[in-house]
């Protein structure tokens, strides 16, 4: 029964391959300044000031315009992080808490990827961070902190192909058809939900762009959508991941979209 089950997985998994062989594309939402990339995994935004009199200079410009940018980051954060986290937390003190620190570790570690200086003296610097600083949040009740060793196994990651498209998230629940979870962030390791969050998300993804998340040999795994999560059955949910659920604890996943 396992063979069956795998070999039809991969038959799944070849199909998704080829019919999306020149088709890939990033799973991008943008808002104002801000560009949240689902498939990097990074968070983008920028800050602008302007040379304010002959004797400031170019270079006092760009550190105003970084200055401008974390400012404009530190609330966008805050506000993208409470939106993520608000099923989670205890108090509405410990959700802005959260928010706040999040806020922190974005500004921190945030770096400049491209500086343009505009003829009229004003210069925007390009600014960009690990979503998952973004999103942490200490009300997620994770089962372990540390990811453990890979263990030797077939497969490099996991591939969730959804059957339609849907909003990419921080969180979700693999459930069976009786409701019951599967999977979700709680299964995962802290540190890995806070590097990778729960995958990368990517429509229509080329073979390398999969090999690129989650390895050159993934297991593949069909599921639909009910209610918000992600549905498939549980005879095909355990036979396929047995033996390989350290991928899932590391969040070596994909989401793929049509």
């Amino acid at each position: 029964m396992g063979q069956t089950i795998l070999a039809w997985l991969a038959s799944c998994a070849l199909g998704l391959t080829m019919a999306s062989a020149a088709q890939g594309a990033a799973v991008i939402e943008s808002s104002d300044r801000l560009e949240i990339n689902w498939t990097t995994l990074r968070l983008r935004y920028y800050g602008e000031a302007t040379i304010s009199s002959s004797s400031d200079d170019l270079k006092a410009a760009e550190k105003r315009a970084w200055r401008e940018g974390l400012s404009y980051a530190n609330d966008a954060v805050r506000n993208m992080n409470i939106a993520a986290n608000e099923a989670f937390a205890s108090t509405p003190e410990k959700l802005a808490e959260d928010a706040r620190q999040a806020a922190h570790q974005v500004s921190i570690g945030t770096s400049s990827y491209s500086t343009t200086y505009f003829a009229d003296g004003t210069v925007r610097v390009y600014l960009e961070s690990p979503l998952g600083k973004a999103l942490e949040s200490s009300a997620i009740h994770f089962r372990q902190k540390e990811a453990p060793e890979q263990t030797m196994t077939q497969f490099t990651g996991i591939v969730l192909s959804a059957d339609h498209v849907v909003k990419p998230r921080a969180t979700y629940q693999v459930i069976d058809e009786e409701g019951k979870i599967l999977f979700d962030a709680k299964d995962m390791a802290q540190a890995s939900f806070n590097k990778r969050l729960m995958g990368r998300w990517i429509r229509r993804p080329t073979a390398m762009e999969l090999a690129d998340a989650v390895g050159k040999n993934p297991l593949q795994i069909p599921v639909s959508m009910k209610d918000g999560k992600f549905l498939v059955q549980r005879d095909i949910w355990e036979k396929a991941t047995e033996g390989h659920r350290s991928l899932l604890v590391s969040g070596i996943i994909a989401i793929a979209l049509p």
